[in-house]
Parts: structure tokens; C-alpha cells; sequence
């Protein structure tokens, strides 16, 4: 019998892993590596994959030296020897909300003081919550303290679409971190984390020697789970979550091969170094599936609020269709989308909240959603990286494009859609094919290009519970879309024409392709059906209005 309790699922205390004889996955070595930098440091990571914890871990080294460490990295290899320092240990995520009866100053303020108590430190009281940082630290010796920062951005990010609110924050945060910078002979490390770059904050600008190890190879595994530390820390409970999914299903399926497999199809594919060196998993979901896993692979991600950070949300509720526009929501519909790019452009300052040079890539790359796929000489490949991201972005674009929710669209027609598929009653199926097309703004859909109506079927269908794929290669061609059940593989060929007194020609083209291109020759046990859909993308014309509709879908025989 395993102990799930060993699982540390929300807990980011390194006190509390060591105390509890909790699961900590090791990265010793690399807190060594960077412990010994004698300059301030940055790291970005997205939510949920071990900032916390990261932090954390720094702080009961600089705080108690090795009395924890017994058995890691750092302590059987002989990489540490430094003495201990007061930890002053501030997690900005705290007072990132608004709240009417305690200004933000008075919340910083309380968070400083806090911070300096936990270390018998008292906190001076001039009447200013900068003057007193400054008077405070002034007193401590040369190189006595650390300093650790989590999330420094957030209450920055939380107000991004109050401008008044915003400065008042980013110039109290620019004076804090000059002081920082004035009395950094007093600070023997500080390390900061965070998401987003701002200017003016001090931060990027007042420190000059401010290393960014964000993109570095050395440190791209430094959180969230490789492929070893998954085998190695977590084999059991991958054997564990087997067993349970064959009783549950009555099957023998569930092999340890399979369990990996879908985890790493799930919640793998992540990279964060410029050379694509390192892969790893987010942690978040890989240990809320080992905790539950007759649940099967969910998208926990999506599910606990880590797919909408507050940088997301607030850039999109306040600059669509200002910086972003709905029409070009579209092209991102296309879940295997990559986009070209560099680590300057994926990690550019942030000048205002309505800085329009920022671009909507960065931001996605930034919120977890994007993440570098290959590396070039000078070039980054970024995309979606897994089945669980993929599904937490359709839902996110679909919403912001049709302002309907997700759950609507899958009460709409998740049981339609089902019933027509099993009856093969295919013109009821093009009403709801249609109906799916209504559900879009003029204005979005007079701009589509022929592969946005692809892309709208395939995230319609993941999200109402198909497994769904686009272009998928044989060895005689490509078939548009691929969606299947339990017992169903679909193969869709797609036809968008412009005029609509040709659609029985597109019909048959349609279904000679997927003839004579064998889209049907699959291996698989399930029944393969392969259909033919004509849609008719005609602009305005003669005084006529536009026309965009699914005129007709048939089974290639």
C-alpha cells in the first residue's frame, strides 16, 4: 500500500517536505550552483511549476545551512560550506489584490515588517514605508542578509487594467528596488522570480548586474519534473495509478509503459532554455494525477485556475481588440501553431499597462501556455506543448471569440453531435455543423482563411470530448482532421469553396481524394469512417450578403 500523503501537492515549504518526509524531487546541485552567485538573480518560470518551493528551498540553506540537506545532492557532493544569514524572505503574490480599506503601501509595509520579524529583525517606523526598508536595512552588517523574493510582478499584474492604480504601484516598487540596489553591500544574495518583465520598476534598470538565468541551459530543469525525476522519485505511484485504472475499467490495459506515455502526452513537453536542452513536466498536474488517478489524465491546469493567471486575463479583458484583435484570436484556434521567434522577443519589458509594442506570443509564452519546441543558431520554435495546455487554449481563445462559455457549447452539443455521428445521420449533423458556425462574430468570420474552419471543428469536437488531430500523414497524403471515440477513428476532408453552384463537383473531389489518398488504411481496432464536408465561403457580392455555411457532408463509401 503506497502513501499518498508523501505526495506534496500544494505545499511549497522545504521545512515542511524535510519535517513530513515528504517527496522532494532534488535539485540540489543546481541550488548550490546558484547559491553561489555573489549578484542578484532573476528567474521567470509560469504558475504552478515550483517557484514556490524554489525560493523556499534557498531560504533554509542561506537560513540554517545544511541541517535539512542530509542525503541530497548538495550535501553527499560536499557543494555547500557558506555560513547563515537573516533570511529576508517576501512573497509579493500575498498583497496582489485590492482591497477598499488598506492601501497597498500600508499591505507593503505590513509584508516588510512581517518579513523582518520572522528574523528578529525589528522594522523601523519613519512614517514611510521606503524610508523604513532603507532605515532598516542601513543598521545590518556588510553581506548579513538575504534576500528572497517570490512573484515580484504580481501586484503589478493584478492591476493592469487600472492605470492610476498601476503607477502608484510601479513607482512604489521602483523606489524599493533602487534602495535594494543603494544598500546592496548589505545582501550576501537575492534571488527574484517572477513572470513578466516591467520597466521602471528598478529592477532591469537600477541593477545593471542583475544576471537572468531564465533562459540559461544550466538552469532549465531547475523546476518542474524531467523525465528521470519522474521515473526515479515517483515509479511507484505510476505502477500505483496502473493497477487502479484496470480495476476501475475492469481491463488490463494500464501497463507502467502506457501510464508514462500519457503523461508525457499530457503534461510533458515543456522547455524553457534557449537551446531546448531540457524537457519537463509540469508538477502541478503530474502529482494531482498520481493522487487521483482514477480520475484519469484531467486537466488539472486548466481545472485549478493555473491556465488563467491574472497576466492573461487582465491583457485580454482590457487590449482585445485594442493591441489584439478577435480576427486574429482565429489563427490561434490552430493548436499546432508555432510561431518563430527569439528569447528577446518572448521576454520584452513591459513599458506600460497599454504598451501595444508588447507582443500577444509573449505574453501566452510567459502564462504557461507557449514553450520553445526546437532551437536554431539564432531562432526559437514556440507552440503549444501538450494535450492538457492544448485544451486549457481552446477554450480560452473559443470564449474570448464567441463570449460563450465552454460549458454552453458542450451542452449545445455534445449529445446532438454524439447521437448524429452513432446514427450516421449526417444532416443533422450539418445543421449543428452550422449552428457551431453561428456561434461566430461577423467581424471574426468575414476574415477566415480556408484552415480556420478546420480548426473551429477540431476544438469544437476536443472540447465536447473527441480526441481530435489535424493533418495527420500517411504515406499517400494528409487528411484534414481526424477526431475518434471509443470505438470510432473520423477522417475529414475538407473542401471551402467560393461559389455555392459548385458544391456536388467538391463533393466527389472531395470523396476521390480520400479514396485515392487510402485516408481509411489505418491501423487501429476501431471502425474507420471517412467523411467528405463541402463548406461554402462566398464573400459579398451583387448586393448580396456573405455566405458561410456547411453545404453538405457525406460518407466516402
Amino acid at each position: 500500500m503506497i502513501d499518498l500523503t508523501k505526495l506534496p501537492l500544494s505545499i511549497t515549504s522545504f521545512k515542511e517536505f524535510s519535517a513530513n518526509s515528504m517527496i522532494y524531487v532534488d535539485k540540489t546541485d543546481l541550488v548550490a550552483s546558484i547559491a553561489s552567485f555573489r549578484g542578484p538573480i532573476f528567474l521567470s518560470r509560469p504558475r504552478r511549476f515550483g517557484k514556490s518551493t524554489l525560493v523556499s528551498t534557498f531560504h533554509e540553506l542561506f537560513s540554517n545551512g545544511l541541517e535539512r540537506f542530509n542525503g541530497l545532492k548538495i550535501q553527499t557532493e560536499n557543494l555547500w560550506s557558506d555560513i547563515t544569514y537573516k533570511v529576508i524572505h517576501i512573497d509579493f503574490s500575498r498583497i496582489k489584490e485590492e482591497t477598499e480599506n488598506r492601501p497597498f503601501e500600508d499591505k507593503f509595509y505590513l509584508l516588510l515588517k512581517l518579513a523582518f520579524n520572522a528574523e528578529n529583525l525589528s522594522m523601523a517606523d519613519e512614517g514611510d514605508v521606503i524610508a523604513s526598508f532603507a532605515k532598516t536595512v542601513e543598521k545590518a552588517e556588510d553581506k548579513s542578509l538575504v534576500l528572497l523574493i517570490d512573484e515580484y510582478d504580481a501586484p503589478l499584474t493584478a492591476t493592469m487594467g487600472d492605470k492610476k492604480e498601476f503607477e502608484k504601484r510601479r513607482a512604489l516598487f521602483s523606489e524599493f528596488f533602487s534602495n535594494v540596489k543603494s544598500f546592496s553591500d548589505k545582501f550576501r544574495f537575492i534571488f527574484i522570480t517572477g513572470v513578466t518583465r516591467y520597466s521602471n520598476t528598478s529592477i532591469f534598470s537600477a541593477f545593471n548586474n542583475i544576471e537572468d538565468i531564465s533562459f540559461e541551459p544550466d538552469y532549465g530543469a531547475i523546476v518542474g519534473y524531467t523525465q528521470s525525476d519522474l521515473e526515479l522519485y515517483f515509479k511507484k505511484y505510476i505502477e500505483n495509478a496502473a493497477n487502479t485504472l484496470n480495476k476501475k475499467e475492469k481491463t488490463d490495459k494500464y501497463t507502467y509503459e502506457h501510464i508514462l506515455n500519457e503523461l508525457k502526452n499530457n503534461y510533458d513537453g515543456y522547455s524553457f532554455d534557449e537551446e531546448c536542452e531540457h524537457h519537463v513536466y509540469n508538477p502541478w498536474s503530474i502529482l494531482n494525477f498520481l493522487k487521483k488517478p482514477q480520475y484519469g489524465f484531467k486537466p488539472y491546469w486548466l481545472e485549478t485556475g493555473g491556465a488563467k493567471p491574472s497576466l492573461l486575463i487582465n491583457y485580454l479583458n482590457n487590449f482585445i481588440d485594442k493591441t489584439v484583435k478577435k480576427t486574429e484570436l482565429v489563427d490561434y484556434l490552430n493548436l499546432e501553431f508555432i510561431k518563430r521567434t527569439d528569447t528577446a522577443s518572448l521576454s520584452p519589458t513591459i513599458k506600460s499597462i497599454e504598451d501595444k509594442d508588447f507582443p500577444f506570443f509573449a505574453i501566452l509564452y510567459q502564462a504557461g501556455y507557449f514553450t520553445i519546441k526546437s532551437a536554431h543558431r539564432k531562432f526559437l520554435d514556440v507552440g503549444l506543448p501538450n494535450l492538457e495546455v492544448k485544451e486549457a487554449f481552446a477554450e480560452l481563445v473559443l470564449e474570448k471569440i464567441t463570449n460563450k462559455s465552454v460549458a454552453s457549447f458542450s451542452y449545445s452539443y455534445e449529445s446532438t453531435i454524439a447521437k448524429s455521428l452513432r446514427e450516421r445521420d449526417y444532416a443533422t449533423l450539418k445543421i449543428d455543423f452550422n449552428k457551431i458556425l453561428n456561434e461566430f462574430s461577423y467581424e471574426s468570420i468575414h476574415y477566415f482563411k480556408e484552415y480556420a474552419f478546420r480548426d473551429i471543428y477540431k476544438v469544437i469536437l476536443q472540447i465536447i470530448g473527441y480526441n481530435t488531430y489535424t493533418e495527420y500523414q500517411t504515406s499517400m497524403g494528409r487528411s484534414d482532421l481526424c477526431f475518434e471515440d471509443d470505438q470510432h477513428l473520423y477522417i475529414c476532408e475538407f473542401k471551402v469553396i467560393g461559389r455555392s453552384d459548385s458544391v456536388k463537383n467538391k463533393l466527389e473531389e472531395a470523396k476521390q481524394q480520400i479514396k485515392e489518398k487510402r485516408y481509411c488504411l489505418r491501423l487501429t481496432d476501431k471502425e474507420v469512417i471517412a467523411l467528405a464536408v463541402v463548406i461554402i465561403n462566398e464573400n459579398k457580392k451583387d448586393g448580396h450578403a456573405p455566405m458561410r455555411e456547411v453545404a453538405a457532408i457525406e460518407e466516402a463509401l
